[in-house]
This record gives C-alpha cells, sequence and structure tokens, in this order.
C-alpha cells in the first residue's frame, strides 16, 4: 500500500468515527472524547523537549491540563462563576512548587517549567475551545465545519503547492511550504464555507465568507508553521507515528489549535 492509500484507507476508518462522537452522541461523549484526543497531542507535545527523560513532570502536565479542559466543559461553573482563573493560578503554581522540591538540575528548571505550562495553555487550552464550541447552538455542525474548512485548507495547499508551488513561504521553518500552497489553501477554506452554507450550516452571511476563510484558516496555517518550528527545533519530522501515513495527532491538530479559539470568539464577538 502507497503513502496516498495509506492515507485514504486511514481517513475511511476515523471518519465514521469522528462523525460520530461529533454529530450523534451526546456532548458528554464528545467531551470525553476530546480530553482523551487533547490528553494525547499534550504528551506528544512534551516529548518533544522531555524525550527520554523522566516522566513525572509529563504527568503533572497532563494532569493539569486535563483540567484545564474540564474547566472550560463546565464553564457554567468554573468561568461563568468567576473561579475560572483560578484553575491557570493553581496550575502555574503546581508546576513551580514541582520545580521547586523536585527538579533535577537546576539549570534546566525555567525552561522545564516554561515549557509544561506552555503545553497547558497552548495545547489543552486552545484545542479545548472544540469542547466550548460544541456547547454552542449548532455545535456539532460547528465542529465539523471547522475541521471540514481546515483539512480542506491542508488539502489544497499541499496540492496547489506541490502543482505550481515556486515561492518558498518560510524555508527557515517548512522548506515545503509556498507562497501559493498558502493561496490555494485560503481559497479551498473558502470553498469549504460555501459548501457548509448550502448543506448543513446556513449560518453565514455575505462578510462571512471573506472573514471566516481569512482568519480562521489563515490562523490554521499559522498554526501549522508554529507546530513545524516546535519540530525542527526540536529535530524530530513528525510528533509520532500514531496515525498511519499521518503522523501523530499534534500533526493533525496543530492547525485545529490555532483555528478553534479563532473561530469560536468570532462567533461568539461578531456572529452573536
Amino acid at each position: 500500500m502507497n503513502f496516498k492509500e495509506s492515507r485514504l484507507a486511514t481517513a475511511v476508518v476515523l471518519l465514521p468515527i469522528l462523525y460520530l462522537l461529533i454529530w450523534v452522541l451526546p456532548p458528554l461523549f464528545f467531551f470525553f472524547f476530546a480530553a482523551l484526543v487533547i490528553l494525547r497531542v499534550q504528551y506528544e507535545f512534551y516529548l518533544l523537549f522531555f524525550r527520554g527523560r523522566e516522566t513525572t513532570p509529563i504527568l503533572i502536565g497532563l494532569a493539569l491540563g486535563l483540567l484545564l479542559s474540564f474547566s472550560l466543559y463546565r464553564a457554567d461553573l468554573f468561568w461563568g462563576g468567576r473561579s475560572g482563573p483560578a484553575v491557570m493560578t493553581l496550575s502555574l503554581m503546581v508546576l513551580l512548587l514541582f520545580v521547586l522540591f523536585l527538579f533535577r538540575d537546576i539549570k534546566t528548571t525555567l525552561v522545564d517549567s516554561a515549557v509544561l505550562f506552555l503545553g497547558i495553555v497552548y495545547i489543552s487550552g486552545f484545542l479545548s475551545h472544540l469542547i466550548l464550541l460544541r456547547r454552542m447552538d449548532r455545535g456539532s455542525a460547528l465542529i465539523l465545519f471547522l475541521l471540514l474548512l481546515i483539512w480542506s485548507g491542508d488539502a489544497a495547499a499541499y496540492y496547489v503547492g506541490k502543482s505550481i508551488g515556486k515561492h518558498k513561504l518560510y524555508p527557515e521553518v517548512s522548506p515545503n511550504k509556498t507562497v501559493e500552497g498558502a493561496v490555494g489553501g485560503l481559497a479551498g477554506s473558502f470553498l469549504a464555507t460555501l459548501l457548509a452554507q448550502f448543506t448543513f450550516l446556513p449560518i453565514f452571511t455575505g462578510l462571512d465568507f471573506i472573514g471566516i476563510p481569512l482568519l480562521v484558516g489563515g490562523m490554521g496555517q499559522l498554526g501549522d508553521l508554529t507546530e513545524s518550528m516546535m519540530k525542527r527545533s526540536a529535530g524530530v519530522k513528525d510528533s509520532s507515528a500514531l496515525i498511519p501515513a499521518h503522523g501523530g495527532l499534534f500533526d493533525k491538530l496543530d492547525s485545529v489549535a490555532f483555528a478553534a479559539p479563532v473561530f469560536y470568539y468570532y462567533l461568539l464577538w461578531v456572529k452573536g
């Protein structure tokens, strides 16, 4: 089975499961699914830095990331009840106390603390906006649309860049990405918005067809570049080999991590 066939086979298996969890089952099932996915992505992120070292710091970071995800799932109790900031304060305090009393090398404590906290905010904090989207009206459709927009943009960027890409976008971070591919990715996001409007999510108006592909799709591409920067810094190609022909979950959701918060606040502040 070649690379393209492996990617297709993986998609055929995973997409129906994803549809079931997002569209059919109650929100509680989606929360458990999202929490597990976020934990895995956060774990892959930590391995970029802590690979081959003790696992206790990773476990502390994962536990606090799960706490943050739960606080957003029950935002009515935490953030609506004005105790949400306590979650972030507690997380940072626990990490700093852990490093204070259990550090192995004092020369690495500053970086260790920063990486652990970044994993909580960047991975758990950003991706947990999927949980907030699910709790909105038409939440299932919103999440399906977001994934469609991002993955359509990714596919369009890949094929356009492969076909006609000549001008490097940011070679120091991602040598294979091109300006033409980035523009093609935005076009793919625009087509995904049109498709959603005329099929399962007829909520968009004139400005949305420009704002959403540019803003959400563009932030998704920046999220992809951010992950590429981190992987190059760590000297790895893929965050893991979890998904055949796709890499790790971090590789698949790096764009979603940036796009989900932007899409959520666009809906909240612009669409009301």
